[in-house]
C-alpha cells in the first residue's frame, strides 16, 4: 500500500488550500458570507467520491483535511457521505443522537440530514421550519428535533466508515490549524526581549503539537487507503484514525490556548475556535473502544 500522495492528489490539496485561504479563511468561521455553500458545491467537494467524479477516498481525505484546517461547514461531512451512498442531492445536515431526540448541525438550507442513529447510519427528510441557533462551536449552528420515524438506513457498512474517516480528516486539519497558530504566535510574541518560542517550555509544547499532527495524519492516510482497497482490518484502521485525530485536535487546541496565554482565552482571539470545533468532532460518529481493543 503506497501512502505517498501522487501529483494529482497534491494538486487537489494545493488548490483546496489556495481557495480556502482566499474565500473561506478560519478568521471568518463565525460569520460565513451568504452564498458560500453554493461556492463550496461548485468546487466539487460534496461529491468527490460520487459516481460523477469517482475519485478515491485517499484524495478526498487529503482535501477534507485542508477544509478542516479552516473550520469549514460541518455539513460537508454528511453531504459528502450522502453523495456517495444515497441518491439525496443538495445540502445534507449532520445529525447527532441526543437522548430521545436528534441534534442537527448546519441545517440552514438543508432538506435532509444524515448521521448515526440507533447504531446505524441513515438519512431522513427535515422540515424547512427547523429553528437553528448558535452552538458551542461558533462556526456551526444547531437545531433540536424529535427522533425521526422515517430513517432510511444505508445498508453498506462502508458508509459509516466513510463518515468517521471524513470526521477524522476534519480533526486532522483542526489540529494542524492549532499547531500553526501557536507556532506563528510564538515567533512574534516577546518576553524578556526574546520571542517566546525561544524558551524551551514553548519549544517543547510546539514540538509535541507537531508530532501529534504528524501521527494523526499518517493514520488518516492509511485508513483512507484501507477504505479504497477493502482491507479486512478496515474497522480498526478507521477507528484508530478517528481516535488519534480527535485526540490530536483536542490536545493541540488546548496547547494553542496555553501558548497564547491570556489572549488565548478571549473571544476576540481565534484559538478557542479550534478547541470548540475539536470538541464537536468528537461527537461525530464516535469510535467504540471495543473496535480498537479487538486488535
Amino acid at each position: 500500500m503506497d501512502l505517498t500522495p501522487n501529483d494529482d492528489q497534491i494538486a487537489f490539496q494545493t488548490a483546496t488550500a489556495d481557495w480556502c485561504r482566499d474565500n473561506m479563511p478560519l478568521e471568518q468561521s463565525r460569520a460565513r458570507p451568504t452564498g458560500l455553500w453554493a461556492e463550496v458545491e461548485a468546487m466539487g467537494w460534496t461529491a468527490m467520491t460520487g459516481a460523477e467524479l469517482g475519485l478515491d477516498h485517499a484524495t478526498e481525505a487529503l482535501v477534507f483535511a485542508e477544509l478542516g484546517r479552516v473550520l469549514a461547514p460541518v455539513a460537508l461531512l454528511s453531504t459528502a457521505v450522502a453523495g456517495r451512498w444515497t441518491g439525496v442531492a443538495g445540502k445534507v445536515a449532520l445529525a447527532l443522537e441526543a437522548g430521545s431526540g436528534v441534534r442537527l448541525l448546519d441545517s440552514e438550507g438543508a432538506t435532509h440530514a444524515l448521521g448515526l442513529i440507533d447504531g446505524a447510519i441513515g438519512w431522513f427528510a427535515i422540515d424547512d421550519a427547523v429553528e437553528a441557533v448558535d452552538s458551542l462551536d461558533l462556526s456551526s449552528s444547531i437545531a433540536r428535533i424529535d427522533r425521526p420515524a422515517g430513517v432510511e438506513r444505508i445498508e453498506d457498512p462502508r458508509a459509516a466508515f466513510h463518515l468517521q474517516l471524513l470526521a477524522a480528516a476534519f480533526a486532522v486539519g483542526c489540529a494542524d490549524a492549532a499547531r500553526d497558530m501557536a507556532a506563528d504566535y510564538a515567533r512574534v510574541r516577546e518576553q524578556f526581549q526574546r520571542p517566546i518560542g525561544w524558551f524551551q517550555a514553548i519549544k517543547h509544547m510546539c514540538a509535541d503539537m507537531a508530532v501529534r499532527s504528524a501521527v494523526a495524519r499518517s493514520q488518516l492516510y492509511f485508513a483512507a487507503c484501507a477504505l479504497d482497497e477493502g482491507d479486512v482490518e478496515l474497522p480498526f484502521h478507521v477507528a484508530a484514525a478517528k481516535r488519534l485525530a480527535e485526540q490530536s485536535a483536542l490536545e493541540n487546541g488546548g496547547d494553542n490556548i496555553q501558548v497564547h496565554g491570556g489572549i488565548g482565552m478571549t473571544d476576540e482571539a481565534y484559538p478557542h475556535l479550534c478547541l470548540k470545533r475539536a470538541h464537536l468532532l468528537k461527537f461525530v460518529a464516535p469510535v467504540e473502544d471495543a473496535v480498537l481493543l479487538a486488535n
